[in-house]
Order: structure tokens, then C-alpha cells, then sequence
């Protein structure tokens, strides 16, 4: 997208976009994976320019986020987050209010788009809710015309000022434009970005929504169901300037069409394009498609993460996954013959007993898969799980601890401190086999120290939470395995 500027005569705008650090209580995926903010970067590129943006990621900052106010002044302040950083989003732009009073505060990110309630608040000035790569250059030449006070464009549809509400009819329809990230906006984190064991990870986006319908997954909201995927021609231009060695394919699943990666193996070899590879892909794809993964490994492919959500019959057809277990076993045999690491998803639903999380640890040792992620079902806001009469033990306002991480919803058939100490279990017992460690040395000993670092600070925080939920028991409760080892 090319930027024109009608105001480029007026005074250039000082433009603060900035990633919120986590709260407190989120249990901190960052400890094992911090990548870069992409979407304030493509803000940044957005800019006039003459405009200055200045990106800061508070995630790998020491100063407070009034510090950094201070020093630029802005005229515009621009903050994304997730759900978990509703809180702090908003009182960014109060405290940004509060320094540079003139100063237009803007909030957006994926929870924004879908649920913009909860992030109305008179300190904050317009929220953007649809099409932020088309609404994010006229909302600053807006804000431009009203420093010199000059209604020339007005507030671009899918921008909500405060007190207004999201209706269906009154905004614009998807346009899934995108525009070429300005990356010397982080150059001075970019080093400290990291996924797992991939070190100096960039990020690429190819693709927008999802073609299926998981009832559990948010992603597919941001886009009301609709998937639409960018020129390959465009998404390896931008894999070419990208200095980085490891990429990090960020689309909700890169591997829906065997066309589409076809031809984008044959791009990246007709243009010699030689980078490390990560991607999200569907168990099925890779089940079918051996021989594609295989080329795909020949061009860089080191790992997939694959939401393989359960090993358990009959809770793929609940989750309407459209898969089955024998299936996720196939994909994963596939990955292991081919070395392919994998980072597999679980979901943890509250029916679950002890039995349902033993029989899930054998087959993920059965598997060899080594690095998980331990979801308790979380009935996000905007999916179909939402309305379902569910006993919540965190309050829906309780932003931080809505991270996928936390128990949300109350267990059926133990109580949430087990339920906790059966995660930690499950963790520990996939982590950390003896063999597995061993087979972590093929890693840079920078990687093995940060991911040792980051998963005991995780478990820690774990047990901070096993511990409250212990404590919150009645006196005369049974909590069978609380004395047992963690």
C-alpha cells in the first residue's frame, strides 16, 4: 500500500506505538517465546514520511511506559494487546492523557477487533475495530488536520470514538490489505526475539483468518470466518529483504492448500531464498501430504506447531476439529520420520479426571513429542464456546488471567488445585525425560539456557497459582495428590 499524506505540509506528527509488558498474573509465555510486535511495525510503515513513530516493546524494557512519554511527547500514542493487556492498554492512554494532555491516545489488536467494549474508556480516543492498515493512515491524517484546525478528513469507518458501539451494519467490510513492516523501527530488540529454540526469529504473515471452524478458536473472529491470503509474489518479496535466518510463518495455519505451498517452495527456490522455517499446520495436512512436508524440510522446514488439541476419542468431534486421533498419530509419525520438530497444542477440557490427563501423558511420550502447550479450555469472548452455561472460577473482567493458561472454568470431576497440579505434572513429566534433555544439545547453548530459564519460571508461576487454589479449599476438602512431588 502505497502512503499518500494530503497534509504532508503540516507539522510532522510524533507517532508512539508500544507493546504493554505482561501483567503480573499472566503466566508468561514470553519466558519461552517473545517474537516482534509485527503489527506496530506495519503502523510504523504506515506513517507519513515525515512523521517520526517510535516503537517501543515494553516486553524487553526496564524504564516505565511514563518514562518514554516523557522523552517523546507524542501526538499520537498507538497500543496493542490481547485480551491480557486490556488493563493495561487503557491506562496507558491515561497516563499518556495525563503527561501530554493534547496527545490522541488509539487502541487496536485482535481483541479490540473483536470485542471493542472492553476497551471503551474516555481516555481513549479512537479504537480501531476493522481494516487498521487502511484506517491507521487517515486516522492520523485526521489527527493532523485537527492540530491545525482543519477537519479535512474525518474518522475513517471501523474507528470507534468513546461511548460508541460496534454495529455490524456501520462498518466497512474486511479489505485484508497489508502493508511491508518497517523492521528498523526494533532494531535495537530485535536480537532478544526468540521462539522456543529458534533464536532471532522474524515474523511473516501470508494469509488472514482461517478456513475451518474450530469452536474453541478466536482467530477466526478477527476475520468474522472469512480467509484470504496475500499474493505469493508479494509475501517473498518481503521474505527477501528480511534479514533474519529464522522466520516464523505466522498465519493461523500455513498449510491449508498443497498448491499454494507448492508454489511457494518454488518461489523460494527459484529466487534462492535459504531461511529456517516455523509454521502453524493442521494434523491432517501433514498426514496427507508427507511428500510435501518432505520438500518443505529440503527448503528449511525445522518445525510446525500442530494444535493437535487431544489424543482422546470423541473430543476432536466436540471441539469440531474435523480430525480424529489416528490422524494426529500419523501426523506425528510423519514429523519424527522426517526430524521435524514439533510443538504440539492440547486442550484441557474440564471433564477431564486424573485417568484422562495419564492416558494423555503415555501417548504424548509414546509420540516423542517434547515441547507442548497446555491449554485449559478457555471460553473466549467472541467464539462459540462463550455461551455455553459455564462455571467460571475467574471473572470475565479479570483480563490478565484470561491467557489460555489459567483454569477459567471450573473442573467437573477434581478440584482446580489438582486440576493445577496436574498440568504442572503433565509438563514435567513431557519436559524433562532424561533422553529428551540429551537430545536438546543440538541446540546453541544460548537457546538450551534461555528455554531451561523460561519453563522453570513458568512452572513457578504455576505453582504461585497451585498454591492459591490449595488455599482457597474449604478446611474439610480432600485435595488427594496436593502432598505429592512437583
Amino acid at each position: 500500500m502505497n502512503r499518500v499524506d494530503p497534509l504532508a505540509s503540516g507539522r510532522p506528527l510524533k507517532v508512539l506505538l508500544v507493546r504493554p509488558r505482561p501483567d503480573p498474573e499472566t503466566i508468561g509465555l514470553q519466558h519461552v517465546m517473545l517474537v516482534e510486535p509485527l503489527e506496530l511495525e506495519v503502523l510504523a510503515g504506515l506513517c507519513a514520511p515525515a512523521d517520526r513513530p517510535v516503537v517501543v516493546d515494553l516486553t524487553l524494557e526496564d524504564e516505565p511506559f511514563e518514562r518514554f512519554v516523557e522523552r517523546e511527547r507524542p501526538d499520537v500514542l498507538g497500543v496493542t494487546g490481547y485480551i491480557t493487556n486490556v488493563p493495561a492498554m487503557i491506562a496507558h492512554c491515561r497516563a499518556a492523557k495525563r503527561i501530554v494532555p493534547g496527545c490522541a491516545t488509539v487502541v487496536g489488536g485482535v481483541h479490540c477487533e473483536v470485542c471493542p467494549g472492553d476497551l471503551d474508556d474516555p481516555a481513549v480516543d479512537f479504537r480501531v475495530v476493522r481494516n487498521p492498515v487502511a484506517a491507521w493512515p487517515r486516522l492520523l491524517d485526521h489527527v493532523r488536520g485537527r492540530r491545525r484546525g482543519r477537519g479535512i478528513v474525518r474518522v475513517p469507518p471501523g474507528v470507534l470514538r468513546p461511548g460508541e458501539a460496534a454495529g455490524g451494519a456501520s462498518l466497512p467490510p474486511f479489505d485484508f490489505a497489508w502493508s511491508r513492516p518497517d523492521r528498523s523501527t526494533t532494531r535495537r530488540y530485535r536480537d532478544r526475539y526468540f521462539y522456543i529454540f529458534h533464536d532471532r526469529v522474524a515474523l511473516l504473515k501470508t494469509a488472514f483468518g482461517c478456513p475451518y471452524k474450530c469452536s474453541f478458536c478466536f482467530c477466526r473472529e478477527i476475520t468474522r470466518g472469512a480467509y484470504r491470503e496475500r499474493p505469493l509474489e508479494d509475501v517473498l518479496d518481503e521474505l527477501a529483504s528480511i534479514d533474519e535466518q529464522d522466520i516464523y510463518i505466522v498465519d493461523d495455519d500455513f498449510l491449508v492448500s498443497r498448491e499454494r505451498v507448492t508454489r511457494f517452495l518454488d518461489g523460494v527456490r527459484r529466487r534462492g531464498i535459504r531461511k529456517h522455517y516455523l509454521v502453524y499446520g493442521r494434523a491432517d495436512f501433514v498426514a496427507r501430504n508427507a511428500d510435501l512436508v518432505a520438500l518443505f524440510r529440503e527448503e528449511g522446514l525445522r518445525t510446525v506447531i500442530v494444535g493437535f488439541e487431544s489424543f482422546l476419542p470423541g473430543e476432536l468431534d466436540a471441539m469440531r476439529k474435523g480430525t480424529d486421533v489416528e490422524t494426529n498419530v500419523r501426523a506425528m509419525e510423519v514429523l519424527n520420520r522426517l526430524g521435524i520438530d514439533c510443538y504440539a497444542t492440547l486442550i484441557l477440557p474440564p471433564h477431564w479426571s486424573r485417568a484422562e490427563f495419564d492416558a494423555t501423558g503415555r501417548r504424548l511420550c509414546d509420540l516423542g513429542i517434547r515441547s507442548v502447550n497446555l491449554q485449559p479450555l478457555t471460553p473466549l469472548p467472541g467464539t462459540g464456546l462463550e455461551h455455553k452455561a459455564w462455571d467460571l472460577v475467574i471473572d470475565r473482567r479479570d483480563f490478565p488471567r484470561w491467557d489460555l493458561a489459567h483454569v477459567t472454568v471450573r473442573p467437573e470431576r477434581m478440584s482446580v488445585a489438582d486440576f493445577y497440579a496436574e498440568i504442572i505434572r503433565l509438563y514435567m513429566a513431557t519436559l524433562y525425560k532424561p533422553w529428551y534433555l540429551l537430545g536438546y544439545l543440538k541446540y546453541p547453548p544460548r537457546m538450551i539456557w534461555k528455554m531451561v530459564a523460561g519453563t522453570w519460571r513458568v512452572r513457578r508461576q504455576y505453582l504461585r497459582k497451585l498454591a492459591d487454589a490449595r488455599a482457597a479449599l474449604p478446611a474439610d476438602s480432600s485435595d488427594s495428590r496436593a502432598a505429592g512431588p512437583l
